[in-house]
């Protein structure tokens, strides 16, 4: 007897369809780019020059501290506004954070030393998690301008009329120039945008410029939309104090590397 003589076999589907969903992203771009600019916090210009001066007078020190342990011209180079020389990202959760990993040859952490850059420049402390919530900064999250990873770098190129491809860009990690703060939510959009990105570089380049950079000399500043000039950018804070917070800040720094080598080694 034959049971599924009427079944009928499902036919060959042809799989071209149209396109229900369109990616309109660029249409709204400078949008979005009016609301982000208004939304972003930079760390003062001359804030970023203090640190500056003093990763020039304490270069010697962190070469003796670093040697044969961590390679400092990714770091500390000439104009490196770099708060803690010796971090970098951990990749994908592997080594020990806020230690040194020989594997690594860095200490290495996920976004907490970053994080004591805005603590000390809002309230001259370091971070914590009641001192974030505390200083009212636990809405905001943090957003690196330019890429801290060697893997990421060659996206950045094309801005740039001389780089270097062979850098190791881990100075940015916690650069005070590469470190904005953006309200939760609003930070996917520089990740996946060409003009939002473009837009970022040049605010940077015009408030701190290329010095800070590492590898990465002749900003095409053709390369950034015709309505940037139309944007609103939040001028930088600077505090009534902060030279005070800003040294603090440094003091904190070299004490907590020097403790973070110091210490057994993993």
């Amino acid at each position: 007897m034959v049971l599924f003589r009427n079944i009928l076999l499902p036919q060959k589907v042809d799989l071209m369809v149209d396109n229900m969903y369109e990616n309109r992203i660029s249409e709204f771009e400078e949008s979005m780019a009016d609301i982000l600019s208004a939304l972003a916090h930079h760390v003062h210009p001359s804030i970023v020059e203090r640190i500056q001066i003093r990763n020039e007078e304490e270069r010697p020190l962190f070469e003796s501290l670093f040697e044969g342990k961590i390679p400092i011209s990714g770091y500390l180079f000439s104009g490196s506004a770099c708060v803690f020389p010796g971090v970098r990202r951990y990749v994908s959760g592997k080594g020990v954070k806020r230690r040194y990993n020989r594997s690594f040859s860095a200490i290495i952490d996920d976004n907490v030393f970053p994080r004591h850059l805005w603590c000390y420049m809002a309230g001259g402390l370091a971070y914590s998690g009641p001192s974030w919530k505390k200083l009212e900064l636990s809405s905001f999250e943090l957003a690196h301008v330019f890429s801290h990873k060697e893997t990421e770098l060659s996206f950045e190129e094309r801005f740039f009329d001389s780089f270097d491809s062979s850098m190791l860009p881990y100075g940015d990690f916690t650069c005070a120039c590469n470190i904005i703060l953006l309200p939760k939510g609003t930070v996917r959009p520089t990740d996946n945008s060409e003009a939002l990105k473009a837009i970022f570089y040049k605010r940077y380049i015009d408030l701190y410029g290329e010095s800070p950079l590492q590898g990465r000399s002749g900003f095409e500043h053709q390369l950034v939309p015709s309505w940037y000039k139309k944007l609103r950018w939040n001028e930088p804070i600077l505090p009534a104090d902060w030279k005070v917070k800003t040294d603090k800040l440094l003091s904190y720094r070299t004490r907590k590397i020097e403790r973070a080598i110091e210490r057994d080694e993993v």
